[in-house]
């Protein structure tokens, strides 16, 4: 299992939801989820533990829970940002470019383009499947995950997620070398 980070004083989380978003959706708000999760016994719980006390007990539904349980994790430091479930840190980048599905796998998944607009790094590729996803071993013990989507008319989506990444700190570097590379890969397309 990955390390975790937990904070021995949780900073200020900001929630995935308004308060009267949740309340709108639930029936509840925050104070009231977080509550009644402290009153259950929940900052014992793993996640899973947690959407399961939910789930039996409050019946927000698995989609709510999940959000629930999240945000009560975050809030009390069990979770930092960009945190999973296991302990790892993962980030995504997502960029919708003016050109068709195919080009834009090809020329993001073409070795001699990717040399142009791909942040360094070692990259091996483990699986591909055409205008649909790719995937690979990211630096190491990384693993990166591309996956595009046709987004209308001469229109497409590439959304890059690196996973199993160390720590928090890693996550912005990745963050900010991800959104670099998809800028140059889009004025590599000609259509920045």
């Amino acid at each position: 299992m990955a390390k975790k980070e937990q904070a021995a004083k949780p900073a200020p989380v900001k929630s995935i939801m308004t308060d009267a978003g949740i309340m709108a959706k639930t029936g509840h708000g925050w104070d009231y989820w977080f509550a009644a999760l402290d009153r259950a016994g929940a900052a014992k719980l793993d996640h899973k533990g947690i959407t399961a006390l939910l789930d039996r007990k409050f019946k927000p539904g698995p989609w709510w829970g999940q959000m629930i349980a999240v945000s009560y994790e975050r809030a009390h430091g069990i979770r930092a940002m960009n945190q999973k479930c296991d302990g790892e840190f993962s980030v995504s980048a997502t960029k919708v470019m003016a050109v068709g599905l195919p080009a834009l796998f090809e020329a993001a998944t073409d070795p001699r383009t990717r040399k142009r607009w791909f942040p360094p790094g070692v990259f091996e590729e483990t699986s591909k499947t055409k205008d649909k996803y790719w995937r690979g071993k990211w630096n190491g013990d990384g693993r990166l995950g591309v996956g595009f989507t046709a987004k209308g008319p001469g229109k497409a989506q590439i959304a890059v997620d690196s996973g199993k990444l160390p720590d928090s700190e890693t996550v912005e570097t990745e963050r900010a070398a991800w959104k670099t590379a998809l800028t140059k890969l889009e004025a590599l397309l000609g259509v920045a």
